[in-house]
């Protein structure tokens, strides 16, 4: 099990639980995480999934990216546990539960 964590932003210390995958978005009725605080986060802004070789970040399209290690996320990126990551304006990481 993952936990899934805001470090930074409007909902600083928001934690989500999840096993195989969350997808983080601004609308509870499509993203698992919802952040509807951050105007920069789209509806359906981002996906984590779980994999045998770790994590996969994927960006859905969204409006203002998603960035990792500086880096826009094209596409899908792997995720290490722990690293940081942003959506919007937000600032997330992935730990074990």
């Amino acid at each position: 099990m993952y936990l899934l964590e805001v470090l930074s932003g409007p909902l600083d210390g928001k934690t989500w639980t999840f096993e195989n995958e969350i997808t983080i978005g601004r609308d509870d009725t499509v993203a698992d995480a919802c952040i509807t605080i951050d105007r920069y986060i789209s509806r359906k802004h981002a996906r984590l999934q779980a994999q045998s070789e770790g994590l996969l970040l994927t960006d859905l399209k969204s409006r203002n990216g998603t960035k990792l290690a500086g880096q826009t996320v094209q596409g899908e990126m792997a995720l290490a546990i722990g690293d940081p990551f942003t959506v919007g304006r937000t600032i997330l990481r992935v730990t074990r539960v």
